[in-house]
């Protein structure tokens, strides 16, 4: 059976009677009845029960004015919880449950300093004031961006020790080493001079690593065919400063009678080691 809404069927909501004057009453009569509506309260004064209008319901009812300013003028001795010291308070504030302290030094006394949380991310041990323990939840800002991100296992090149790190940042090639102190101290190759030497052992070509013309180094010397291998990775060898050593690199070896074939870090990351092979075959007995 449908609903029933007296909007609907056009009735008055007092009386029911179906509705011939207004929107919610069958006539004035009834509308200046439903205004004289009254519900019952208790006196917090005198604890007597009397009506008033529903508008008119505060959280400290009195039934007349008398009864008001008798009980906010009226005191009563207490004694404190803390100190147990003698005090006077309001009787307004007694009926309300206030009237314990007798001062906000001692109620402050009764709450806890710190409240002892653990970090769900690091699991280390903190403490906070009791108003920010339930909004609290991780030790630091860290602790909470790390944990919203997507994080990935990987082994240092320089100590290889197993280490976590944010999917975002292997993306944007890191991930090599664990801490700055082993990326500092790390003389081994690169992932690119890793690469291409895999790379040349696919495509049987003898090479040396490392050999120095002067004051430079080249990355990889292919003594028969009389070339030099280099692999420019962008982030170092980008800037200007670096690119003039390149070329004086470049114009020494390429007077002594050998071949530099330069090699960027976006053509090895692009093609896998059998086709890096194949292209470099082809480079060195083109």
């Amino acid at each position: 059976m449908p609903l029933s809404y007296p909007g609907k069927e056009k009735v008055c909501i007092l009386c029911g009677k179906p509705r011939s004057w207004g929107n919610k009453f069958c006539s004035k009569e009834c509308k200046s009845l439903s205004q004289l509506k009254r519900i019952s309260l208790i006196c917090f004064g005198c604890g007597k029960e009397f009506q008033v209008r529903p508008y008119l319901k505060r959280k400290t009812n009195y039934c007349s004015r008398k009864c008001y300013w008798d009980s906010t003028r009226l005191k009563k001795e207490r004694f404190c919880r803390v100190c147990h010291k003698k005090f006077i308070a309001q009787n307004s504030l007694i009926v309300k449950g206030f009237g314990i302290y007798c001062s906000r030094e001692c109620q402050h006394k009764t709450y806890p300093k710190q409240v002892k949380k653990t970090c769900p991310r690091c699991r280390r041990i903190y403490y906070v004031c009791p108003a920010w323990a339930p909004k609290r939840t991780f030790c630091s800002k860290k602790c909470q961006d790390d944990s919203m991100r997507d994080y990935v296992s990987s082994v240092c090149r320089k100590c290889k020790k197993k280490f976590d790190l944010p999917r975002g940042d292997l993306n944007r090639g890191r991930g090599n080493f664990c801490s700055w102190k082993c990326y500092f101290t790390y003389r081994g190759p690169s992932t690119l001079e890793e690469k291409m030497e895999r790379a040349l052992k696919l495509a049987g070509i003898k090479y040396r690593r490392e050999v120095k013309f002067n004051r430079f180094h080249a990355d990889f010397l292919i003594e028969d065919k009389k070339s030099v291998i280099e692999c420019d990775g962008e982030y170092w060898h980008l800037p200007p400063r670096i690119q003039e050593r390149d070329k004086r690199k470049e114009k020494l070896l390429s007077s002594m009678g050998y071949k530099v074939l330069r090699f960027s870090g976006k053509t090895i990351n692009k093609f896998s080691d059998e086709a890096l092979a194949a292209i470099v075959g082809k480079s060195v007995f083109g």
